[in-house]
C-alpha cells in the first residue's frame, strides 16, 4: 500500500535504514523518499554492529540486548554510520518539517549528532523507551522543544515534541 504521506500529501522524505534489503520497498511504496543506507549515530564513517532478528529483520537494534528479548536467533551485521548533520548537509537539506526516529535505544546517539537548533524541525516523533527516555527528554528540554500531550494517551511508543518560544528562552546551555 503506497504511503499516506508520500503519496496523498506530497511529501517527500529520506529514509535512513542500514538493511538494504528494504531500498525496493521503499521505492515501490514511497516514491517520494530517498532512501539511505546508513545506520544514524553520534559519528559519522564509521561501522556500527548491529544486531538483527532473523525471523523478524524489523527488530534490530544497536543493543544486542534488546534484540535478544525479542528471540534467540539474533544475528550480527555491520553498517556505516552517519550523523543526522552529515547526512542531511550531503542531501542538501536547509531546513524540514517532520522528523521520525524510532532505532531502538539508539536515539540518544542519534540525537547527539543532530542540531535540533540550526534545522528546527516544526514536529519531531521519537520512539521512546523506559531505558532511554529521560534521555530523549531532556535533549529536547534543553533545546527549547516541548512534548506535545494530546498524543500521550493515544500513543504510549512515542514522544512528540514541538518548538516551545517559551521553552527556549529558559533553556539552559
Amino acid at each position: 500500500m503506497p504511503n499516506y504521506l508520500d503519496v496523498v500529501l506530497g511529501w517527500s522524505g529520506i529514509a535512513v535504514e542500514p538493511q538494504r534489503q528494504f531500498a525496493a520497498d521503499y521505492a515501490a511504496y514511497r516514491p517520494r523518499t530517498r532512501f539511505r543506507p546508513f545506520f544514524v549515530s553520534d559519528v559519522s564513517d564509521a561501522q556500527a554492529k548491529l544486531y538483527v532478528l532473523k525471523s523478524n529483520p524489523l527488530v534490530t537494534s544497536g543493543d544486542r540486548s534488546f534484540t535478544a528479548a525479542h528471540g534467540a536467533d539474533v544475528q550480527e551485521m555491520t553498517a556505516p554510520t552517519i550523523t543526522l548533520n552529515d547526512l542531511l548537509a550531503s542531501e542538501k537539506i536547509q531546513m524540514f518539517d517532520f522528523l521520525t526516529m524510532d532505532i531502538e535505544l539508539w536515539e540518544p546517539k542519534a540525537l547527539a549528532g543532530f542540531d535540533v537548533e540550526r534545522f528546527h524541525p516544526a514536529l519531531v516523533c521519537v520512539e521512546a523507551h523506559q531505558k532511554v527516555r529521560q534521555q530523549i527528554l531532556d535533549y529536547f528540554a534543553s533545546h527549547g522543544y516541548t512534548v506535545v500531550g494530546k498524543y500521550l494517551r493515544a500513543d504510549d511508543s512515542n514522544l512528540y515534541f514541538t518548538p516551545c518560544p517559551a521553552c527556549a528562552r529558559s533553556a539552559g546551555p
